[in-house]
């Protein structure tokens, strides 16, 4: 129940420090109940009457299930006072009081609307992960609160706080903690250092699980994996365990359909063993983990320098996310966490991740600050400053896509660049598409981009000789082979056996068609011929 989360503690207190201060920095661990209780808070105290509550959450997949589970126990109907919004879907409307958003989102709508009318909150939740759009977004909130909007409240809440740094940027702001209930969780780590493991890391998950439940080992599993290649791989290996009997075994990553993301955070009465991704890690509770089997691995995004764009990297995670990984086995009982990592290599690992504004490609955030005014982006309000070299190196592809003028200033051409939620370069393909009358096959090619690759890779010989008859062994560039498997796919109406015999990821393609449609619409309405 709501009323008896450990973030309850802190009530009376949040709705006073908002009341007087209207700046708070509440650190509550994960499983408090802060993401979803906190915004009812305000609405039952009257924060709300003349406007709404924006959530910023760092993943889209997050942020959809947590409007989802407060509309749930509010008892209305999500998409009315409830409601979210992400990248590319809108679920939200005039009536909406509590609304979770991804952090892009709002900074794209205080170019339009700098004074933030018909908001009476902000919070940004997972403070933590410091994703690069959430420093941006809570800069451009100061400067709003302080110039324009000094009823506005503000707070920022973490699973685990960094005091001395967002202390002093917030300043003056107010402080709680809270301790939340976690019970302790044993730390079992591997014998065999990772780099010499032999096996996939799926196969060592599944024998974690399985050596857990011989020795009597009870209540739900969670295991975290990279993508939802290594997902489906551990799934599989799970499956073929004579220990897995009984068991549910449930993906969740950001590609599945909304009603399998849900499955894998429902109640049920059999046992169930959840494989995701680095969503599980901190915005959202599943009930009943005992056991979290830990692969130490996440998709991290970094600038690639080859691409020219920010790219997903395989990478090992930091301890301070091993430890938020591993207290998810210690919410209702005491836990255990098996990671798939040595002891010693474990102390190799780094304190805590980078900071994205310290690996990422700056150049759509920086057309985006730009479109809002801010001239020197070295004067900006940084809460941590990006190396001169990444805001020079923005800046220079910008003025080269046509979106900055010699003087630094924002063009034409970029501000209807910023109509594409979508990289610089993307956003520029699709306005020189119009002067080629390719204006679909760019939106295609923009669609089929933004996600994982279509064409599985190491595919056996049967199936590229199949994909070659199919789609042709070479052309003049990669883009004409995916955009005929893809058209392949969705003649087949996307059908699994149609797929798996071209190599082509189902689930990716399917993904395109509402991308290319959301691509196609933004064009129309800025006046491209389609």
């Amino acid at each position: 129940m709501a009323d008896v989360l450990p973030i309850y503690e802190l009530e009376s207190r949040i709705i006073a420090e908002l009341k007087a201060n209207r700046r708070l920095v509440l650190s509550a661990p994960t499983g408090s109940g802060k993401s979803t209780q906190v915004p009812q808070m305000l609405l039952k105290h009257g924060f709300l009457e003349r406007g709404q509550v924006v959530i910023l959450q760092p993943r889209r997949l997050a942020a959809r299930l947590l409007a989802a589970r407060v509309a749930s126990e509010l008892e209305v109907k999500l998409g009315r006072e409830v409601g979210y919004q992400i990248r590319f879907e809108n679920a939200s409307g005039p009536e909406t009081k509590i609304k979770y958003v991804t952090e892009g989102v709002l900074l794209r709508q205080m170019i339009q609307d700098p004074a933030l009318t018909g908001i009476s909150a902000l919070i940004f939740d997972e403070f933590h992960e410091r994703h690069l759009y959430g420093d941006i977004t809570l800069a451009r909130t100061l400067d709003v609160q302080e110039r324009q909007r000094p009823d506005l409240a503000l707070a920022v809440m973490s699973a685990t706080l960094e005091a001395g740094l967002l202390l002093d940027y917030l300043k003056p702001c107010a402080v709680l903690a809270s301790e939340g209930r976690a019970y302790p969780v044993e730390i079992e780590y591997a014998t065999t250092p990772s780099y010499m493991e032999q096996r996939p890391v799926w196969e060592q998950a599944a024998e974690a699980f399985s050596r857990h439940i011989r020795s009597g080992g009870g209540g739900d599993v969670l295991v975290f994996m990279p993508g939802s290649f290594e997902i489906a791989q551990t799934i599989d290996a799970i499956r073929h365990c004579s220990e897995s009997k009984g068991f549910m075994l449930l993906p969740l990553h950001g590609e599945l359909p909304p009603q399998e993301q849900d499955a894998a955070v429902a109640r049920y009465r059999q046992p169930k063993v959840v494989v995701s991704t680095n969503v599980a890690e901190t915005s959202l509770t599943i009930d009943g983990v005992r056991l979290v089997i830990d692969s130490g691995l996440a998709r991290i995004p970094r600038y690639d320098a080859y691409r020219g764009i920010n790219t997903l990297f395989v990478e090992r995670i930091s301890r301070s996310s091993a430890d938020q990984r591993a207290g998810r086995a210690g919410r209702t009982a005491p836990g255990i966490c098996a990671r798939l990592w040595t002891e010693r290599e474990h102390a190799d690992r780094p304190a805590q991740e980078l900071p994205e504004v310290k690996r990422l490609d700056l150049a759509e955030v920086v057309l985006t600050l730009k479109a809002a005014g801010v001239v020197d982006l070295r004067q900006f309000r940084w809460l941590e400053r990006p190396e001169d070299q990444g805001l020079a190196h923005a800046e220079e592809l910008l003025t080269d896509l046509g979106a900055l003028d010699k003087q630094g200033a924002i063009t034409g051409v970029g501000r209807k660049m910023l109509a594409f939620p979508v990289h610089p370069r993307y956003a520029r393909m699709l306005l020189a598409a119009q002067d080629r009358g390719c204006v679909y096959q760019a939106a295609l090619i923009a669609a089929l981009t933004q996600g994982r690759d279509l064409l599985l890779r190491n595919v056996d010989r049967e199936t590229n000789r199949f994909r070659e008859d199919l789609f042709g062994e070479k052309a003049s560039s990669d883009f004409w082979i995916l955009m005929r498997a893809w058209t392949y796919a969705s003649k087949n109406d996307f059908r699994l056996e149609v797929c798996r015999r071209a190599g082509i990821h189902m689930l990716t393609a399917r993904q395109v068609g509402p991308l290319l449609e959301h691509f196609l619409r933004i064009a129309e309405r800025e006046g491209l011929d389609i």
